[in-house]
């Protein structure tokens, strides 16, 4: 390129002479219909809003086409071969974004630099700031894929008028800069069939779910698991209730904060990280039910009689144990056998059923037993579940 001011000054002036900017290119409307060429760089997803089903990316739009009114000798004006003008002073093609997530505006400021060379041939390189709805999927959420797209549309022309051409199948991602939260998978653009004119560019991005399974995931697998500790505490501490309505309150918090940041939809389904939170919800107060259930076992007075059916299953969920067990005698009476006692009763009888009928205390124990191994087997299942779903 060569030339000054003044020449590129001349060559502008006689290029706009007689220039009309509303319409647009072409030798003949009927044979032919103008050719566009578009490519998009994408550089960084900026932000992809779950509440508000938006996503905002930047990039640069790149579009050339040929006007054959722009022509002219490069020799005729020392040789430029290029010359700039504002988008206003020339035809741009109208592009809109169809599924704007804010007002629907062309694309552009009028006072945008358009380079133009000597062929005739049109540069418009855009930089880009784009708004678009997308209705979030957070059934795996942390570790969801969420597809959105952009759909750029030319204003106000049908096929008959311009053709829409890709330089490149996939949107060129050389410029692209990582979002600190979303992984870029997949990008690509296609066009719309007849009669719709237009293109459309498809982004699929995943959540880097790290941060998202030590604030949320873990905390609300380890308190399922502390949960069950309950049993394990004595019941003369009188802390049994308190502890597990306190863990209760801490999943209900959990889950409070979950809501707070997903979007209150059920399309196409609600996040699994909410179903299991309910269940540990529910989990939490059969656990607090069992606990004060639970309570009235070792409350009750020592001299009140063990139903039979009662201390047989409180011998089959737990071992004989070296404690004082209560025996009815004939005469109404009540003897209390000593450890040793308890030893050799166990040792005579073997795998037989015996009369004895044992304390309330050890029913209690008997009871905690069951609760603490079931309510674990239950949280192992659901927990293991729920990871192996999500890491699926």
């Amino acid at each position: 390129m060569a030339g000054n001011s003044t020449y590129k000054t001349n060559l502008n002036a006689d290029l706009l002479d007689g220039y009309n900017p509303s319409v647009h290119p072409g030798r003949d409307y009927k044979r032919q219909a103008l050719n566009i060429n578009v490519t998009i760089a994408l550089t960084k997803i900026q932000s992809f809003d779950e509440l508000a089903s938006s996503l905002t990316i930047t990039g640069i739009l790149k579009v050339t086409w040929i006007d054959e009114r722009l022509l002219w000798n490069p020799r005729a004006y020392t040789h430029l071969t290029s010359t700039h003008f504002k988008q206003k002073e020339i035809w741009i093609p109208p592009l809109v974004l169809s599924n704007s997530y804010h007002n629907i505006d062309l694309i552009g400021e009028s006072d945008m630099p358009v380079t133009v060379t000597d062929n005739g041939e049109v540069q418009w390189f855009l930089p880009l700031k784009l708004s678009s709805s997308c209705d979030a999927d957070v059934t795996y959420y942390p570790n969801d894929e969420q597809i959105c797209s952009l759909e750029i549309l030319p204003w106000g022309y049908t096929q008959e008028h311009i053709q829409m051409t890709y330089l490149v199948s996939e949107l060129n991602g050389n410029e692209y800069v990582e979002n600190p939260i979303w992984d870029l998978i997949d990008t690509s653009q296609h066009s719309f069939k007849a009669p719709k004119l237009g293109f459309e560019m498809t982004f699929k991005f995943k959540r880097k779910p790290l941060f998202f399974m030590v604030n949320f995931i873990m905390p609300t697998i380890l308190m399922s698991f502390i949960n069950m500790l309950v049993f394990l505490l004595p019941a003369e501490s009188g802390e049994r209730v308190g502890f597990s309505i306190t863990v209760l309150l801490a999943i209900a918090v959990f889950l409070s904060t979950i809501t707070t940041i997903l979007p209150q939809t059920s399309t196409p389904q609600m996040a699994l990280l909410c179903y299991l939170l309910v269940t540990h919800i529910g989990q939490s107060l059969l656990i607090m039910l069992c606990t004060i259930f639970g309570l009235r076992f070792y409350l009750r007075p020592t001299e009140e009689p063990v139903p039979r059916w009662i201390s047989r299953l409180a011998s089959l969920f737990s071992a004989c144990e070296k404690i004082s067990i209560v025996h009815p005698e004939p005469e109404n009476t009540v003897s209390v056998l000593t450890s040793e006692d308890t030893e050799d009763v166990c040792k005579e009888n073997g795998n037989k059923t015996y009369e004895n009928v044992v304390t309330w205390q050890r029913v209690g124990r008997a009871f905690d037993n069951v609760c603490c191994v079931f309510f674990a087997v239950t949280s192992v299942t659901c927990n293991v579940a729920f990871l192996a779903v999500m890491s699926s």
